[in-house]
Order: structure tokens, then C-alpha cells, then sequence
């Protein structure tokens, strides 16, 4: 579960195919990272401030054992420490904290230290990320 938040940055990664009036802003704020989280979820204000556009539906299940539908949208740059990804972004209600699941930090190789409430860079690979493809 979620033991410390980190700050990261998030662009809509379609900014760049669109016309200036149509972008959303790049957009910098703290997440709580949630090993217990499957991918990163950002409340509604964050997503329209972001202008993602919706791409379906997800079933979750929360931490007080209750099941919903979520939206999904997308896609996200998401930048954390100077590691990039693309993600979508499970919608949270407007005043909740974001989360930073496993999926994206899986992908950008952080591993995660309760103890030191830090992510650390895969020892096999410090620089840079390093993903398993077999």
C-alpha cells in the first residue's frame, strides 16, 4: 500500500497532434505511490485541466472492499524523477489524491522502498530503465 507520495508531472500525450487552443496543460502535483494500485488514477479536475479524452470503462476495487466503474482516459505522459511512460488514467472523484500504482512504475523501472519512503532506480540498470521482454 501507499507509504509516501512523490511529485510527479503528467502532459496529455495527444498535445501534440492538436491545435494549441484544443491542448491541455502540462501539469505538476505529488501522488501517493500504491504498490496496492494497478496504474496511475488522477481525480477528475486533474483530468480535465489535462483535456484527456475518455476511453472507456474499467472494473475496480477499492481499499474498502467496494467494487466500481471507473473511467478511463488517456494517454499520459507521465514523468516521475526523470523517467517517462505513457499510461492511461483511471478518473478519481475530484478531491482524492493520486494514485501511482504498480503498472507505471513497473514501467519505468522505480522500485519501491517502504523504509526509506523513496523510489530507487533498478540496481541491474541505475541509469536508465531496464524492462524484462520475455
Amino acid at each position: 500500500m501507499g507509504v509516501f507520495s512523490v511529485p510527479i508531472e503528467l502532459k496529455n500525450w495527444q498535445n501534440q497532434f492538436l491545435p494549441e487552443s484544443q491542448q491541455g496543460e502540462d501539469l505538476r502535483c505529488n501522488a501517493l505511490v500504491d504498490t496496492g494500485a494497478a496504474e496511475l488514477a488522477i481525480p477528475t479536475d486533474l483530468i480535465e485541466r489535462l483535456k484527456l479524452k475518455e476511453t472507456g470503462e474499467v472494473q475496480v476495487y477499492t481499499a474498502d472492499g467496494g467494487e466500481h466503474t471507473y473511467r478511463v482516459f488517456g494517454i499520459v505522459e507521465l514523468s516521475v524523477q526523470g523517467r517517462t511512460c505513457q499510461v492511461r488514467a483511471i478518473e478519481l472523484p475530484h478531491d482524492a489524491e493520486p494514485l501511482l500504482g504498480a503498472v507505471p512504475l513497473e514501467e519505468m523501472d522505480w522500485h519501491v522502498s517502504p523504509q526509506e519512503k523513496k523510489l530507487v532506480p533498478n540496481p541491474k540498470s541505475p541509469h536508465k530503465p531496464l524492462l524484462p521482454l520475455c
